[in-house]
């Protein structure tokens, strides 16, 4: 009996120790303490693994730092270092930016002896220790860079605070207003949150204040120039609670160099060649037809191709109304002739109707005179009555509807009508008969060469007053990136 149970009473006895001095660990603090200590008694220069190692004895990676005590605060500062696309159709864009987080971990303090108060140490030392879960919400996809190694950094002070940098390539959704477009300004954002850790538990800022965001001088795109940028710090409410999250603004302002070379400037173009069929002659027709034909086409095809390579939306862009304007300018020039030529043409057959009627009216006088003659050599015969009836539109009643209808009575001893030419003098016959509606083809074509120019100028004046005014947002609440360098 006493041999058997003497074990039982040694492990009775080595459990309560170990329990014993778990308790006065808990109590007094971190148990690998100790650990540091014995190292840097032992370290030798140029020996800092022993450091690592000793800063693992008792950490739990799993476990934010001063868990139940009080949250983490991470500070985060952005090194913009290239913005490659801004693209509509997609709605986003792509740059490259250096990602810098600030935490302290207490658990990773050591004492600052010889000189060391700070370890630089390789990117596979964050697989050992606890790294905030930051991610952006608005990424679309994002590449680490990793040639020639991991494009990481870590630095661990002797107070633990840590420093994790790491090169990032993200493209984030950025929706776009294109009410504007081309003169319009877009506004992209890159949001920052952590996932799993709420406010109670980790509390995101800009580590460095106005210097919390850097852009390089030369960052460029071919159709934006970087304004400026802003910074927000917003609380974010979801269903498992609120979460701290980071905005970093940035301003991009389309250029209008290539827009004003390719679309502007032709479109105006055409616009102006519309208007020499206002000075060729009405029966150019070929011409006239075939040069208000393609310029229309033109302006069809330079408005395909300009909506080709923007997304399909639904209301009316800056663009669509200067193009739209044009293409009604060029229709309308060919409209102009159609209108031209429908007058010319009522005019012509007007013209041809009373030159029959005034043929067959001297004709008719010519046999009443000879019948009379006839008569007067053979008074037995008793003369005949003839009567011609014609109907002439006057031309100052024509608009009204009124006609001229006169009565030719062929007898020899009443007074024979005048002739139709002597009904108006002979000028106002052509002046009158050469308009329609108190105008003539000519004069649609005079007032054309004045009216389009004029409305076009009136036009083009208030589009870019207009919309380069409104298109002007205020920089007030920017950081502009002229001033940052």
């Amino acid at each position: 009996m006493r041999s058997s149970g003497w074990p039982l009473a040694r492990l009775a006895l080595h459990l309560l120790v170990l329990l014993t001095r778990s308790y006065c660990s808990l109590a007094e603090g971190p148990t690998y303490r100790p650990a540091v200590e014995e190292a840097f008694k032992t370290m030798t220069d140029g020996n800092i693994s022993a450091i690592l190692d000793s800063l693992q004895t008792g950490y739990d990676k799993r476990i934010r730092p001063q868990y139940g005590e009080s949250h983490v605060d991470v500070g985060i500062t952005m090194h913009i270092l290239s913005i490659s696309s801004l693209s509509e159709v997609q709605m986003d864009f792509t740059l490259d930016f250096y990602f810098r987080q600030h935490w302290t971990d207490p658990r990773l303090s050591f004492p600052g002896r010889g000189g060391l108060d700070e370890l630089t140490v390789g990117s596979e030392y964050l697989q050992k220790i606890w790294v905030p879960d930051t991610f952006f919400a608005n990424e679309k996809k994002s590449y680490f860079h990793t040639a020639t190694t991991s494009n990481e950094m870590l630095r661990i002070t002797n107070q633990g605070k840590v420093l994790r940098s790491i090169r990032l390539t993200i493209t984030a959704s950025c929706p776009m207003n294109l009410q504007y477009f081309p003169m319009d300004r877009q506004l992209c954002i890159i949001e920052i949150e952590s996932f799993g850790y709420s406010m109670d538990h980790i509390r995101l800022s800009w580590h460095a204040g106005d210097r919390s965001v850097v852009i390089e001088s030369d960052v460029s795109l071919p159709q934006f120039r970087v304004l400026g940028y802003n910074r927000k710090t917003i609380i974010s409410s979801t269903s498992t609670g609120n979460y701290s999250r980071l905005l970093c603004e940035i301003m991009f302002v389309r250029s209008m160099g290539y827009y004003l070379i390719q679309i502007y400037i032709p479109s105006s173009l055409i616009v102006v060649i519309s208007w020499v069929s206002f000075w060729l002659n009405r029966s150019a027709t070929p011409a006239r037809v075939s040069l208000g034909v393609t310029t229309v086409l033109t302006m069809t095809t330079l408005m395909s191709s300009t909506n080709a390579a923007l997304p399909k939306i639904s209301y009316v862009k800056s663009i669509d109304v200067y193009l739209g304007t044009c293409f009604v300018m060029v229709f309308a020039s060919l409209l102009e002739y159609a209108a031209v030529g429908y007058m010319g043409k009522r005019i012509q057959m007007r013209k041809n109707r009373i030159l029959a009627i005034q043929k067959m009216a001297e004709q008719r006088k010519t046999a009443t005179l000879d019948h009379s003659h006839a008569s007067q050599d053979h008074p037995d015969h008793a003369p005949k009555q003839t009567e011609v009836r014609y109907k002439l539109h006057d031309p100052k009643a024509h608009s009204k509807g009124g006609t001229l209808e006169n009565t030719i009575n062929g007898r020899a001893d009443e007074e024979a009508p005048p002739p139709i030419a002597n009904l108006l003098p002979h000028k106002d016959i052509n002046k009158g008969l050469n308009k329609l509606y108190g105008c003539s083809p000519s004069d649609i074509d005079k007032y054309s060469r004045i009216v389009f120019p004029v409305c076009f100028v009136c036009f083009n004046l208030m589009y870019w007053i207009i919309y380069l005014h409104i298109s002007d947002d205020s920089t007030e609440d920017l950081i502009l990136h002229n001033q940052e360098n």
